[in-house]
Parts: C-alpha cells; sequence; structure tokens
C-alpha cells in the first residue's frame, strides 16, 4: 500500500495504528522503518515521528539497537475506552434526536436502508461510520466534532469486518434500533441502546483480542 497523498508523521501513525488494532502488525513484531517506508512511498522522517506517536499511546515500544516492537492490544484498555465513548456517543444519539431535522431524517432512513441491505460486514461497517458522521454533525457544536473525529482515530477499528465480524453484526442490529428511536425524537432511548450497542460490540472485539496469539 502507498499512502495517497504526501504523508506525515500523523498518517503514518494512523496506518500502523489500524495496522496494529487489525492484528496484520501482531504483538512481538518489529516494524522496519526502511521496509514500511517503502511500503508507503515515504521517507524514513514521517515513520520515525509515526513510532514515537504511537510508543507515546503505548502500542509499540523502541528497544536500543534492535528497533520498534509492536505491544499487545490491551483489552481492558478496549473495555475502558468502550465505557467512555459510549457515554459520549449515547449524548450525541440523545442530542440528536433532540435536534432531529428533516435532513438528518432523510439521511438517517438512508443509512438504515443500507444497513438493512448490506451484503458484506464491510458494507455494514462503513454505513456505520456515515451513521456516526450525521449523528455527530447534527448533535454537537463544529469544533466539539472535530475534537471526536480526531479521538476517534485513536481508538476506532477501520476494518472491523475482518477483525471481529460479530461485533459488526453486533454494532449493525443496534444501530438500526437507535435510528428507530431517534427518528421517532426518543431521546432517552436511543441514549440507552447506542451505549449498549457499544457495549456488546466491545465484548465481540475483546474476545477476539484475547485470542490472539503472540509472535
Amino acid at each position: 500500500m502507498r499512502l495517497q497523498r504526501r504523508s506525515s508523521g500523523e498518517e503514518v501513525a494512523a496506518y500502523l495504528r489500524n495496522e496494529i488494532i487489525s492484528g496484520r502488525l501482531a504483538a512481538g513484531e518489529r516494524i522496519n522503518q526502511e521496509g514500511m517506508a517503502l511500503r508507503l512511498g515515504v521517507s524514513r522522517i514521517p515513520v520515525r515521528e509515526a513510532i514515537a506517536i504511537l510508543e507515546g499511546e503505548g502500542r509499540v515500544e523502541t528497544e536500543l539497537h534492535r528497533g520498534a516492537r509492536v505491544l499487545p492490544v490491551d483489552p481492558e484498555s478496549v473495555t475502558e475506552n468502550t465505557e467512555v465513548f459510549g457515554l459520549i456517543y449515547a449524548h450525541v444519539a440523545r442530542r440528536a434526536a433532540e435536534r432531529l431535522t428533516k435532513e438528518l431524517d432523510t439521511t438517517l432512513l438512508t443509512i438504515s436502508d443500507q444497513l438493512e441491505s448490506a451484503q458484506s460486514s464491510e458494507d455494514a461497517w462503513r454505513a456505520v461510520g456515515r451513521y456516526v458522521d450525521a449523528i455527530t454533525e447534527v448533535a454537537v457544536s463544529a469544533r466539539m466534532n472535530r475534537i471526536l473525529r480526531r479521538v476517534r482515530v485513536l481508538v476506532e477499528v477501520e476494518d472491523m469486518s475482518t477483525v471481529s465480524p460479530a461485533a459488526v453484526e453486533a454494532t449493525r442490529a443496534g444501530v438500526l434500533e437507535t435510528i428507530a428511536f431517534i427518528r421517532a425524537r426518543d431521546g432517552e432511548r436511543a441514549a440507552l441502546r447506542q451505549a449498549e450497542t457499544q457495549k456488546v460490540a466491545a465484548e465481540h472485539l475483546v474476545a477476539e483480542l484475547k485470542d490472539r496469539p503472540r509472535r
């Protein structure tokens, strides 16, 4: 894979972060800076910057003369992140129901149809992303939306369909119900269902992570 535009340390970090969370970079595996730079079509500088970012996040550790080694994804951190983001997006779902506009209602109906007709976990996961974007845009300020987008990058699994299809299915079913509550302007039930959806999906993801082999 080559990055589609000129990279920065953060862009390379986003790529490596997803590789680690997805398991394509396994715990114990070493990151060859030169090889990674060639793969992504960048210089070694942004790769070094990315490794520093990921070391700060506790995803890799750098050993003298041996480079960076991938650390195991901590299931407890996944659970903790879910608890925090469950509260945040429960609030977002509630506010979306309270601030429902004709445009959002139409968008949610379209997304609901996409979730119902999704032919694969990958299609469903993309529709879930569109749902999150749609309700966040209406529920919070533009500034808070930017903050949430930035933080989501740190915890989101882009290709969840590969990592845990069960988590995708739980999310798909939960989001369909949450959309129905939002469109009915039932903020309380939308919030509860959103939080429960994230909790159940995280349980599936944690189960997958615990079964991963280490190198």
